[in-house]
């Protein structure tokens, strides 16, 4: 399905977050040219730099412009959100547990945090954004368009080297 103009900001974060989950799963890239680092620990701060420079804002976008839009024009979509929601905050549990200790067993840790953020991206994609695009009025896509059109710069691409409290009441 072609991605509605005002999701796209939200996808283009999406397609570098899997990039980044894949390196995170495979402990290297399938790009020949890629400069993603072969040493897990090195892996942590590219990671960490990731999540810092484009994630932590991208999670803030959607808890306070997307998700209560959702909530308001699609309440069946109540139960999805809140899962979402929960995986923000497997999340950041997982990367600040990275922060606090970023050597202690790599080999599990960091596929186990690249297989939760490729699920977390897939979902919002395919069920999430494809649901909004069949459900909601185009004018009220539009609508959200413009609110995150407004929202912070991008971070940092994937590519680059890198050294809702009301909603989640209404989802519980």
């Amino acid at each position: 399905m072609k991605r509605h103009p005002s999701l796209i900001p939200l996808s283009h974060d999406h397609h570098d977050a899997l990039v980044v989950a894949q390196g995170l799963i495979l402990g290297r890239s399938k790009a020949p040219r890629s400069d993603w680092p072969t040493a897990r620990r090195a892996q942590v701060d590219r990671v960490v730099a990731f999540f810092a420079q484009t994630l932590w804002s991208h999670f803030e976008v959607e808890e306070t412009h997307l998700f209560p839009a959702v909530i308001a024009h699609l309440p069946g979509a109540a139960d999805l959100v809140g899962q979402l929601l929960d995986e923000h905050d497997a999340m950041r549990t997982r990367m600040r547990d990275l922060e606090r200790d970023p050597t202690t067993d790599l080999d599990v840790r960091l596929p186990s945090l690249g297989r939760l953020l490729d699920a977390h991206v897939r979902r919002e994609e395919r069920v999430l954004f494809a649901t909004m695009q069949r459900e909601m009025d185009p004018a009220d896509l539009e609508s959200l368009g413009t609110r995150l059109r407004r929202r912070a710069p991008d971070g940092a691409s994937c590519r680059l080297s890198s050294t809702v409290a009301n909603t989640r009441a209404d989802t519980r």
